[in-house]
């Protein structure tokens, strides 16, 4: 279900027309954004890929979505897809779980990745997303 969406860009862009893809980070996280006086400096960019803006903005909620919702509205940019951010956070879930593979070699792992299983855990099949 999710496969073709992201091993494909004319599949993603038949599901989710109008949505495009640019040059993302990948792995954008708080923590990888470091506050210097010279302005905000960018972090861990082994995961830089081309992608939908939605993705790195997986899992930092509602408040940021609103945030940038407001901030593209603004700049006369594209708004989120509600569609897409279910898709991205369906995916990173995918990505904790695989990490749980590795936690016997990196038991801190299991640790840092439980605040997502248990919001699967809790949360809708596929975490909504509906193709």
């Amino acid at each position: 279900m999710l496969a073709p969406l992201v091993r494909s860009r004319q599949e993603f862009e038949a599901a989710f027309p109008g949505v495009g893809i640019q040059p993302i980070h990948g792995d954008a996280p708080a923590v990888n954004i470091l506050t210097t006086p010279g302005g905000d400096l960018f972090a861990d960019f082994e995961l830089a890929t081309s992608g939908p803006v939605e993705w790195d903005l997986a899992f930092l909620g509602a408040d940021a979505a609103t945030t940038y919702d407001a901030a593209a509205r603004a700049l006369g940019l594209r708004t989120l897809d509600d569609r897409v951010l279910r898709l991205v956070d369906a995916i990173g879930v995918l990505r904790s779980v695989a990490c749980l593979a590795l936690a016997p070699q990196l038991p801190m792992l299991a640790e840092a990745v439980a605040p997502v299983l248990d919001r699967w855990r809790d949360g809708p099949f596929a975490g909504g997303f509906e193709r």
